[in-house]
């Protein structure tokens, strides 16, 4: 006896079947299957890093149904170069690789950048190698290698990283077969493809840190010492626009200055101004000019002569219409979406990050971009002021047939514009700036209407100033007082304290040089303006021989709206007069005449005459008058996109009937009133206010 039989198998991994036995002849031969290795390829995880919660929160539920899968998990990454794409995959992949048996792989897609993406042959080569297969046993030939790797990853799951792809070809080869593994690819493109052939693909787009994660990866890079004060903070974190990598670089900077003895405030001023702000952002091998630059010569020639147009606009965010009038197409709109240059910014809006703008803006070359840009510009705003109101206005914008508005409604029209309201006032300076002097005055009168709707006062002055500035360096003289025309109208309409001196002043300029130009209908129009700041100073007397007179300014000219409104003024002229039959009879008149007008009635002013109709009623002691005009009245302004005016009127005829003990009705129109006053600002909301108390 003595013979001791041991049977047993101890240390290591194994995958496979495995035999045991007392003997065992084993014959090697050279295709013989090697034993698997499980490779631990991926890179450290960061050392920082911030926020991302929603993100994990959305990884760890796909995670969490894994045991569930008959194929691998597939979560595609995407988001433009420098957002963090690759840190959060590591960041993820460390927690999960000890769930992993089969180990880790990792590859970097296109090392060399997007223009040269690596073959996934070769890399489906160092896998198999990392695997356990040597070189000389590795299967010749792209089909057999592919069957090779699935039979290698089938036995248990693993980990597979795939980073930077630029076509959904680099990724298919790469899939284990395992159905527990997890794959993530990361790229700046959405590899919609690959959700097409892996609909349970889960894609998830990185954006832009929050003010809160910014200035928490700030500290964590710059350390505590070296955080500038408040303000100067503040200032750099807006001026990275909570891009990680521009946040990480600029943090580094602060410690740099910080341990060489200096401010690390001085960085605030640097990153403050887009000229030196690219500038700013490069630290060795660490660059945000380098990452876009790769990002820009990525791009076909159509989609990078848009990036370098969009450059051009005064500021990163704009519409999508705009976008497609520059390109020529839809085609290389869509292809900086996908690039993840462009980013969707609300219905019909898309948005450049300020620091890929400030890069676009660096690239920008020649006038062809701007001049198209302030053209979108003056004809969309042309386009709704012709809706607006059929008033004569100067300029070459306006001889021709005009462009189609968004809408043939008037609110809708305004309501359209709403959202490009800054950037018209941005194109505005630009033309001054560059010394496109007659877009610049042009802007001015296009955009009269919105403004006069919108009572956007600060906008509408300072557009009207930069307009009369322009003209007088075209040396248009009748441009000249268009612009001090207008400007006057600005102030007047705000009626703040000093703005009835300015307001006259621009009046009377404008008469004079109407006059000496002899153009009748600006003469007219200043007239009218000076009539009706004399009815606002309480001189109706005055405020009516101004009327006459520009209506004499007229005489022989085919102007149907501008007599409308003539007697309109007149009108109220002789309401302030107490002359209250004449009054009500000139406002119906004046009604009458602006629903009649050639080619379209003017609902906004039919609207006005019926209300002040029914304040001259109700001035002659005669409320049953009053009320059907308000009724009417509210029913025509509704449709203007005039909100203050439409407050108005329904303050009006709330108190009428609050008087005649409607008290649920009056309420209901103080509501509403309260409501549009504040969507317009007006100083008008606390008189609503206080009626509802």
């Amino acid at each position: 006896m003595g013979d001791e039989i041991r049977n047993a198998i101890e240390g290591g991994t194994y995958h496979g079947p495995v035999l045991q036995g007392r003997e065992i002849q084993y014959h090697h031969h050279h295709h013989a299957a090697a034993t698997i290795r499980a490779p631990r390829q991926l890179a450290p995880e960061p050392d920082v890093f911030v926020d991302r919660h929603p993100v994990f929160a959305e990884l760890e539920r796909a995670a969490a149904g894994r045991a569930a899968r008959s194929t691998p998990l597939i979560v595609a990454l995407t988001g433009l170069g420098g957002m963090g794409k690759t840190a959060t995959a590591l960041r993820w992949l460390h927690r999960l690789r000890r769930h992993f048996p089969g180990g880790q792989l990792q590859a970097d897609m296109s090392p060399h950048g997007h223009l040269q993406p690596l073959d996934p042959h070769s890399v489906l080569q160092g896998f198999v190698q990392e695997l356990g297969t040597r070189a000389d046993e590795r299967p010749a030939g792209q089909a057999a290698l592919e069957a090779h790797y699935r039979s290698l990853t089938a036995h248990a799951p693993l980990l597979v990283l795939l980073d930077d792809v630029v076509n959904v070809g680099q990724v298919r080869p790469l899939l284990p077969a395992h159905p527990g593994s997890v794959v993530v690819v990361t790229s700046r493109m959405p590899l919609t493809a690959l959700k097409g052939r892996y609909p349970s693909m889960l894609g998830l787009t990185l954006g832009s840190l929050d003010r809160e994660a910014s200035a928490e990866l700030f500290r964590a890079v710059a350390g505590e010492d070296a955080v500038p004060g408040a303000a100067a903070l503040e200032s750099v974190l807006a001026a990275c626009g909570g891009y990680p990598l521009a946040v990480r670089i600029a943090a580094a900077r602060a410690g740099e200055l910080y341990g060489l003895g200096e401010d690390p405030a001085e960085l605030a001023r640097e990153l403050g101004d887009h000229r030196t702000r690219l500038e700013a952002l490069e630290v060795d091998d660490l660059s945000v000019p380098q990452v876009l630059g790769a990002v820009h010569l990525s791009l076909a020639d159509g989609p990078a002569a848009l990036y370098r147009a969009l450059g051009v606009h005064p500021t990163p965010e704009f519409s999508r219409d705009l976008v497609k009038w520059l390109a020529g197409n839809d085609t290389d709109t869509r292809t900086l979406v996908r690039e993840r240059v462009l980013e969707p910014a609300g219905e019909g809006r898309v948005r450049m990050h300020r620091l890929v703008h400030d890069h676009a803006r660096s690239l920008a070359d020649g006038r062809a971009p701007v001049d198209r840009i302030l053209e979108w510009y003056l004809r969309r705003a042309a386009a709704v002021e012709r809706l607006v109101s059929d008033r004569w206005r100067y300029g070459p914008v306006f001889t021709g047939p005009g462009e189609d508005a968004a809408s043939t409604d008037a609110a809708e029209a305004l309501d359209a514009f709403e959202p490009d309201r800054a950037n018209a006032v941005a194109t505005a300076r630009l033309a001054h700036d560059l010394g496109r002097y007659a877009m610049a005055w042009q802007l001015a009168e296009a955009l009269r209407g919105f403004f006069f709707r919108r009572k956007y006062h600060p906008d509408w002055i300072e557009v009207c100033e930069l307009g009369l500035k322009a003209a007088g360096a075209c040396g248009d003289d009748l441009a000249v007082a268009r612009m001090h025309y207008e400007l006057a109208f600005a102030h007047a309409d705000r009626g703040d304290a000093a703005d009835a001196g300015t307001a006259g002043r621009h009046y009377r300029e404008a008469l004079r040089l109407a006059s000496a130009a002899g153009h009748a209908r600006t003469e007219s129009s200043a007239l009218e303006g000076l009539g009706l700041l004399a009815l606002r100073e309480g001189a109706p007397e005055d405020a009516a021989e101004h009327f006459r007179r520009a209506a004499r300014a007229l005489d022989g000219l085919d102007h149907p709206r501008g007599r409308a409104l003539l007697t309109f003024h007149l009108g109220r002229a002789h309401a302030a007069a107490h002359r209250h039959q004449e009054a009500a009879d000139l406002l119906l008149r004046a009604r009458r005449m602006f629903a009649e007008l050639p080619g379209r009635p003017d609902r906004f002013n039919e609207a006005k005459s019926l209300w002040h109709h029914a304040r001259a009623r109700l001035r002659a002691d005669r409320p049953d008058e009053a009320l059907p005009s308000l009724d009417e009245a509210v029913t025509l302004i509704a449709t203007c996109g005039a909100p203050k005016e439409q407050a108005d009127i329904l303050l009006d005829r709330g108190d009428l009937l609050a008087t005649q003990g409607n008290r649920p009705e009056a309420q209901a129109d103080w509501r509403e009133a309260l409501t549009l006053y504040e969507q317009a600002s007006s100083a008008s909301a606390e008189r609503a206010r206080g009626r509802l108390l």
